[in-house]
């Protein structure tokens, strides 16, 4: 659990924007503003630096004993109680008439239904909280690089068990298992694990495909700690590497690092995707690089900003920024590196320790 506070930030937010509260719903904005993972609720912020956390009866216990110290006032709806209407007793108790709320998270249906219901004026919040999570404290980086550690040694694991025959499918689930063994909470994304012809599909699903001699492996894959994901990609051959193969992986790898050397505080995103481009492109495979080079990782697979050709954010120190350039050829192979960058000045931090080099599987 990280227990930052974060309720002045948002009430900055509340009083800049000249509302009376700002309601939480959505999972995410939940676990950023208590540190916690296992609740369920509604939390009301308001401009004097206080929050109320509205729940239920199967989560008053935890709520009070660790939100209560930390300065949130706990309030529990019993079950004959409908939400809106113990909502509406708390808003009308702080005087609340001009509300923001989640615009990026609530479905049409849902704002139109709390709209009847509360029958106030709603400003939405925009990207606010986005930007203030895309800098990541070093707590945060804390958990993102404990996921990590637990991703990397799955693939320890799992690596030495391949063999011919076993399925990408298989793998796949060992892979997940071995994080969950480790401490994560889950997948942080639905496992990629391709062998051969299907490692040209970016985002391929595993499937009955079973491993041969001179398969390329491709496994994209991450863990959840205390709600922080982690996303790391490698590319291993089994048994043997054609010349062909060998010579794509280091143009990979060699546009991942190019990437990673140019990356720097203050430098728009574009650029960082425009490093890694063109070292593919040089080397004659510019078609076959065919996604952005990277997103930023947090409470959510992908954050903002993103290092794609479009993004004209800067990068700013916190970001923790993906470099995973691929190439893929349809019907031969395909080739993505992945590793977890931290901006902080001229020099980003490389949040992954696993081995980049070019690993040739024993069979």
């Amino acid at each position: 659990m990280i227990q930052l506070n974060r309720i002045p930030a948002l009430s900055a937010v509340v009083r800049e924007e000249d509302a009376d509260a700002m309601l939480l719903t959505g999972e995410v904005n939940l676990i950023y503003i208590t540190g916690l993972t296992a609740l369920e609720g509604q939390c009301l912020i308001l401009p004097d630096d206080t929050a109320v956390f509205v729940t239920d009866g199967r989560y008053t216990e935890v709520a009070e004993q660790q939100l209560r110290p930390r300065g949130f006032e706990v309030l529990t709806r019993s079950n004959l109680s409908g939400m809106y209407d113990f909502l509406r007793s708390v808003l009308e108790q702080h005087g609340v008439r001009r509300l923001m709320y989640e615009d990026d998270v609530l479905t049409v249906s849902d704002f139109a239904l709390m709209r009847e219901q509360l029958q106030l004026t709603f400003q939405p919040i925009g990207d606010r909280i986005r930007r203030l999570r895309a800098c990541k404290s070093p707590e945060e980086i804390a958990c993102i690089v404990k996921a990590q550690r637990i991703a990397e040694d799955a693939l320890s694991r799992l690596l030495p068990e391949l063999h011919a025959g076993i399925t990408e499918r298989e793998a796949a689930a060992r892979l997940n298992y071995y994080m969950a063994l480790g401490g994560s909470e889950k997948p942080s994304f639905d496992t990629i694990l391709l062998f051969g012809e299907n490692t040209s599909k970016p985002h391929g699903v595993p499937s009955d495909r079973a491993l041969r001699e001179g398969d390329f492996i491709l496994a994209d894959f991450g863990a959840v700690y205390h709600g922080y994901h982690s996303d790391m990609t490698r590319t291993v051959a089994y048994g043997h590497a054609t010349e062909e193969m060998r010579q794509v992986y280091e143009t990979v790898l060699a546009a991942q690092e190019a990437a990673a050397q140019a990356a720097r505080e203050g430098m728009l995103c574009c650029n960082m995707h425009e490093a890694a481009m063109h070292v593919i492109e040089q080397a004659g495979y510019g078609r076959y690089f065919t996604h952005a080079l990277g997103h930023s990782v947090g409470l959510e697979i992908h954050e903002t900003p993103v290092a794609s050709p479009r993004c004209e954010k800067p990068l700013t120190a916190g970001i923790v920024m993906t470099d995973e350039p691929g190439i893929y050829m349809p019907g031969k192979f395909g080739v993505r590196i992945e590793d977890m960058l931290l901006i902080e000045g001229d020099t980003p931090r490389d949040l992954t320790a696993f081995p980049k080099a070019l690993e040739i599987l024993a069979v």
